[in-house]
């Protein structure tokens, strides 16, 4: 039986009109688990009329998993290894586990069908979402007994308790950490520029997570019964446990004097002293290239231009347009809350015109690439909300959003 899948595209909340985009999608890492992402160009042309970047029919079920696993997993599925029934056979003999475990982000497989596994239910059940259940060529998201499914595990994904985001933890506002602060469980610091998480987790691991959410760094202290991570004035940084349990972990770099954690854009936590650095994750990698417009919103005429973002006024929420040509909903640790399909096009800027209109203009003759379709009289602004959810504002109210309202 022939499933190959193609996820359909964001749900917009006052049906906006997506532009399609041709070609070949390369897209952030960390689509949002929940939401049908799925490119448009291959979401909006009929069922088995195209073929994606790795070989699949679009709006298949093999084409929707193969996308999942490249924009969630960080998998680049092989080029077109043959129909779902074959998957688990071709993975087992190249020493990948094929068993009836389900893990978040494996691939189910059953009768010839294969989904991508949202979650993992404590009533032996699991979440998975596909494309062209029922020969449909749509996206579908499903609660189903684990039972139903085998389970390939190509790049299974650790994520935390509730979802693999910050979740309900709190913000402490900051990158940083200064002699005599702590972090207690569930609280966090991100990088000034949103794209790192440094979390004390309720189940006592301290962890880094990068763009996807995905973990770079822990100090392997899951399972333990923790109280709150201290930057000491004697600049060692220590992670305690509850009660007579004492030091669980630490930096090792007592006698440094008054020192400093920092989550740096660039991926790496560090502790400075004014001798300099002492201690680090060893996670640097290369910096997003963005730059901060300073506010969270886009008055009427105003723009943001290739490479800034707008932030929150919490500071947990970021707009960016990206120097790859997409414009992107982030939440802390760059998870993908919306986006509008535009990456790989050359963008100059988005404008929020005086008549209500969101638009995303491409350079030199290409006119715009996307836009909210809506129009109206008055003055209007576009807010990123602390709410994860970005609005145009009219005097009447609301006029569009992108329908993230509540998610992290």
């Amino acid at each position: 039986m022939r499933r190959s899948a193609r996820s359909a595209w964001w749900h917009w909340v006052v049906g906006a009109v997506l532009v399609l985009v041709a070609g070949t999608v390369v897209a952030p890492a960390g689509a949002w688990a929940g939401t049908d992402d799925y490119p448009a160009q291959w979401r909006t042309t009929p069922k088995d009329s195209l073929i994606d970047s790795w070989g699949y029919s679009n709006r298949e079920c093999t084409s929707f998993v193969a996308w999942r696993l490249h924009s969630r997993n960080e998998f680049e599925m092989p080029r077109a290894i043959g129909n779902a029934g074959s998957w688990g056979s071709w993975f087992a003999a190249r020493g990948y586990a094929v068993n009836n475990t389900p893990a978040v982000g494996a691939i189910a497989e059953s009768a010839g069908h294969v989904a991508w596994v949202e979650a993992v239910n404590a009533n032996a059940t699991v979440t998975v979402e596909e494309y062209n259940y029922g020969f449909t060529g749509t996206y579908h998201e499903r609660v189903v007994t684990a039972g139903s499914f085998r389970y390939i595990h190509a790049k299974d994904i650790i994520a935390l308790p509730g979802g693999g985001s910050v979740g309900t933890a709190e913000y402490l506002g900051r990158d940083s950490l200064a002699a005599d602060q702590r972090i207690y469980p569930n609280q966090y610091l991100t990088s000034s520029d949103g794209r790192f998480v440094l979390i004390l987790q309720g189940d006592g691991n301290l962890v880094l997570y990068g763009a996807g959410f995905r973990a770079l760094w822990s100090s392997g202290t899951a399972g333990r019964s923790v109280h709150s991570v201290v930057m000491q004035g004697d600049g060692n940084l220590v992670l305690y446990g509850t009660g007579s349990r004492g030091a669980l972990w630490a930096s090792h770099t007592s006698g440094r004097g008054n020192s400093t954690l920092l989550l740096q854009t660039d991926g790496n936590a560090v502790l400075y002293s004014a001798a300099g650095a002492s201690w680090s994750t060893g996670t640097a990698g290369a910096s997003a290239g963005l730059t901060p417009k300073g506010t969270d919103r886009l008055s009427a005429d105003e723009r943001l231009y290739s490479g800034q973002y707008l932030r929150s006024a919490d500071g947990r929420y970021y707009v960016a347009l990206q120097s790859d040509g997409n414009l992107v909903l982030y939440s802390p640790g760059y998870r993908v809350l919306w986006s509008t399909g535009t990456a790989g096009r050359t963008v100059h800027s988005l404008v929020m015109q005086s008549d209500a209109n969101l638009v995303l203009y491409g350079t030199g003759s290409q006119g715009a690439l996307w836009s909210s379709n809506v129009l109206g009289v008055g003055s209007f602004a576009f807010n990123v909300q602390g709410d994860g959810n970005a609005v145009i504002y009219g005097s009447a109210g609301a006029i569009w959003s992108t329908g993230t309202a509540g998610r992290i």
